[in-house]
């Protein structure tokens, strides 16, 4: 039996489908003698319309995220009605306000090409010779398979045509099957058993009518939906993915240009959280909230295998939820994995900044809390089980810990009010250095939701959202079956606050990579340092004891009543006025985030937080330039030391308090070791103590150059911040291979003063760097513009090792040495051969 599994748009270019992965592997051990092939029509779509039309990442990716306006189901309409024009018009009037004047004409004009495209399609999956078509349909995907899933059975009859995934799930997938007679079957709820047991079925052309959830037709034609199954799949029987096809495919396509892709992991499935308390808008996880999950052993070798089979380490997990066991087991045996991993994860928002730093340990970088709101009781509203004051805790302790944080602000609940939000947006300012929304967004209704499913709960009168009508021939009583997202009156606050809550977004995106407020604590103060243009301060210090205290008791929410009582516990002598007077000025200074009667203090620790921050630069990613040194071009003072300096803070009016600078370490040929070990210690600045020359003739100048620049390139990778001046000589036209580094005080040469200024408008985090995997080296590279990403196999550890302090020329082959320094990667400093990338150890947040 040969069956292909088929991946439309618009599913992610820069991901494998899960699903398919899942299915090929399933298939592949229980039908040995199958052939089964994954053809990614996104990627081929992405390359087939690019010919034509042109396509931009950010085009693709608009219509991978319209799907709730319905934009993106509309373009493959007109090939599922083989009309290139369907509903133009309708469509117009229905998204004028949602969609930009650009991407209507642009999806006019994917519109009109979209029957040729899928046309194109299906003759070469049709070429193959299939005895079964499986299409995976999630959220914007279900127009683009219907119209393949049509002309493959109007072409080719004999053969079989399955629909899986979330669009099938419960009362959806009957209605497709009940209304577009091409679909022969349809599996609903997880696919695993239920996919295997219906291709055993037609292997012995035997009844279906006993496969748990799947839709088919009798002789008649008449469609019949079985029941689902009662309970889900056991953690036990989730297969590993097998993404072959995608990684092959996405090399070789225009994709590869565009985007790093990512291998897709599953650790669980369900909600814990949802479990006990549904989130009253989520409509995830539909037919199975029951949380599983895979043992922490079993899922860590599952995914280093797939990070050395397919050499990708960046991941995203699938889970809706992270299992808190495990903290205590997964995420060490992770961190104690020589693999430089870059893990985005779901969690739950109340967690702690200490397993929030064993989870960036463990190389997970960035997560999505659920957030959703700043306000208690909002919060309370949606079932969330967390407070306004602890998501905002959650944010700062993300900051500390360099853990990026990925969230979306929400609107329009039932029985929230107009002060639920004006409280929060005048506070704001005082958080605009922690991570922003994504955007501001009103509720959808989602099936499954306990809206959906109770109207008491304030949505009585729902509809399928309007976009359905216009992109599908159907009657409503099969479309409210269908739909997956529902229109209803608009509930909660005014348009005019939703209005000003955008705005006040919109601001707080603009200032987040322009502003930070860190505080360093050095046991007898601490010290605050502010950059938001909201606040004229700029450093200032707590000193006294009691108010320390205070301070310190702020990490986590509570009352000015409980933090009185804790004060007088630690025998402080206060009294309430104390503590109202030292809040009201801590409020004034923007330390302060209040809600529902907690406070909490909004300042994460010093982390070099701004240089994770990339604004766009003509195109391209860079630091916003004021922030790399206070005054460019700064002569560092004067000092007969042979050691390094080291600081806590880069900010240099925060740096002449007491308490900042942690004095000097040593500057030999170890700096692989010193760097990180500063980093332990709680360094954020570091001076050299000598200029880095080069082009000087002599072992011992070769030496003293490259042991300035390695220390230069661990402490990028670090994200520390480094006075150091450079002399490339008449290497200076080759600057553009240092670009990576940390932007020197000074640059001695032709034109010094030109390129350094180029070279700090251009500098961003990873901008030359390298990461470790199960049996390569992964190196990015984006210098000289485009992005070129290396793998190299087999790296023999001993030589990198040496590279990184600088090795002997004579110690490799002439072959070896221009190899090395032709890939770039590899510089000559004289006698010796230095590694260029540094280590990728911290991510950016783009702003």
């Amino acid at each position: 039996m040969h069956i292909t599994l088929v991946n439309m748009p618009w599913a992610s270019i820069d991901f494998p489908s899960l699903a398919l992965g899942i299915l090929k592997r399933r298939v592949a051990d229980e039908f040995p003698d199958s052939r089964v092939d994954v053809v990614n029509a996104n990627l081929d779509y992405l390359d087939w319309i690019t010919e034509r039309a042109g396509l931009t990442r950010e085009e693709y990716n608009f219509c991978w995220d319209s799907y709730f306006t319905g934009y993106s189901e509309w373009i493959f309409s007109s090939a599922l009605y083989d009309d290139p024009h369907w509903r133009n018009s309708a469509f117009a009037d229905l998204v004028a306000e949602s969609v930009p004047g650009d991407m209507l004409v642009k999806g006019r004009q994917l519109h009109a090409l979209a029957p040729e495209y899928i046309e194109s399609l299906v003759s070469r999956i049709l070429a193959e010779g299939p005895d079964v078509v499986g299409f995976s349909t999630t959220f914007a995907q279900n127009s683009a398979v219907l119209a393949a899933a049509r002309l493959i059975k109007k072409t080719a009859p004999e053969v079989r045509v399955v629909l899986g995934g979330g669009n099938c799930d419960g009362p959806m997938g009957a209605a497709l099957h009940r209304s577009f007679p091409f679909v022969d079957y349809v599996n609903r709820g997880e696919g695993e058993v239920s996919f295997t047991r219906l291709l055993a079925c037609l292997r012995d052309a035997s009844s279906p009518a006993d496969v748990p959830g799947l839709c088919w037709r009798d002789a008649a034609g008449t469609s019949h939906a079985n029941a689902m199954s009662a309970a889900p799949l056991p953690a036990s029987a989730l297969v590993t993915p097998d993404y072959t096809d995608y990684f092959e495919q996405h090399a070789a396509s225009r994709a590869g240009a565009m985007a790093e892709p990512h291998l897709v992991a599953e650790s669980s499935r369900g909600c814990w959280w949802g479990q006990k308390h549904h989130c009253t808008f989520c409509g995830l996880n539909g037919s199975f909230m029951e949380f599983r999950s895979k043992s922490p052993d079993r899922f860590v070798d599952e995914l280093l295998a797939m990070t050395e089979r397919y050499q990708v380490l960046n991941i995203a997990v699938a889970d809706n939820i992270i299992d808190m066991n495990y903290l205590r087991s997964m995420v060490p045996r992770l961190a104690e994995a020589e693999c430089d991993l870059r893990i985005s994860y779901e969690i739950k928002s109340n967690m702690r900044r200490e397993q929030l730093g064993s989870l960036v340990a463990a190389g997970i970088h960035y997560v999505q809390p659920g957030i959703e709101s700043l306000n208690g009781r909002v919060l309370k509203l949606m079932d969330k089980g967390v407070t306004g004051c602890q998501n905002v805790r959650m944010l700062r302790d993300a900051e500390s810990v360099s853990l990026g944080v990925v969230w979306n602000y929400l609107f329009g609940f039932p029985d929230e009010t107009e002060e639920d939000y004006e409280s929060v947006i005048d506070q704001f300012p005082a958080i605009h250095h922690l991570a922003p929304p994504n955007g501001v967004t009103r509720i959808a209704i989602e099936r499954f939701s306990p809206y959906f499913n109770r109207p008491e709960l304030g949505f009585g009168d729902l509809r399928p959202a309007a976009h359905y009508a216009v992109v599908y021939d159907l009657p409503e009583s099969e479309l409210r079956d269908m739909a997956y997202v529902f229109d209803a009156a608009h509930q909660g606050i005014s348009s005019t606050q939703a209005e000003r809550l955008d705005k006040a977004v919109e601001t707080w995106r603009h200032e987040f990579p322009r502003g930070r407020l860190t505080q360093c604590d050095v046991t007898d103060s601490i010290v605050l340092t502010n950059t938001r243009p909201g606040f004229a301060w700029r450093t200032t210090s707590i000193e006294n004891p009691w108010e320390m205290a205070a301070f310190r008791l702020l990490e986590q929410p509570c009352t000015s009543d409980v933090l009185l009582k804790k004060l007088r516990a630690g025998d402080h002598d206060v009294t309430a006025e104390d503590v109202r007077a030292l809040l009201a000025d801590w409020r004034t200074l923007g330390l302060l985030f209040e809600d529902g009667g907690q406070t909490v203090h909004v300042v994460p620790h010093a982390a070099n937080q701004d240089l994770r921050r990339w604004v766009t630069h003509d195109g391209s990613p860079a630091l916003v330039p004021a922030l790399l040194h206070g005054s460019a071009g700064r002569v560092p003072e004067a000092s007969a030391s042979t050691a390094l300096r080291c600081w806590r803070e880069r900010d240099e009016e925060a740096r002449a308090r007491d308490g900042i600078y942690l004095g000097e370490a040593a500057y030999a040929d170890t700096a692989v070791r010193t760097v990180s070990d500063l980093v332990t210690r709680g360094t954020r600045h570091v001076a050299l103590p000598e200029p880095v020359i080069l082009g000087q003739d002599g072992l011992e100048s070769d030496r003293q150059a490259v042991r300035g620049l390695t220390h230069v390139r661990e402490s990028t990778g670090h994200g520390l911040s480094v006075d150091w001046d450079l002399d490339l000589g008449a290497e200076i036209g080759q600057w553009r291979l240092f670009s990576h580094l940390y932007p020197p005080l000074s640059l001695a040469g032709p034109d010094g003063e030109a390129v350094l200024d180029q070279w700090r408008t251009t500098f961003h985090m990873n901008k030359c760097g390298y990461r470790r995997g199960m049996g390569f080296v992964e190196v990015t590279d984006v210098r000289h513009g485009r992005q070129r990403r290396v793998i190299m196999r087999k790296v023999h550890k001993g030589k990198l090792a040496a590279l990184l302090d600088g090795a002997p020329v004579a110690a490799f082959r002439q072959r070896e040495i221009e190899a090395f320094t032709r890939s770039g990667l590899v510089h000559q400093v004289g006698s010796l051969l230095w590694w260029l990338p540094s280590r990728i150890t911290r991510w950016p947040v783009v702003g």
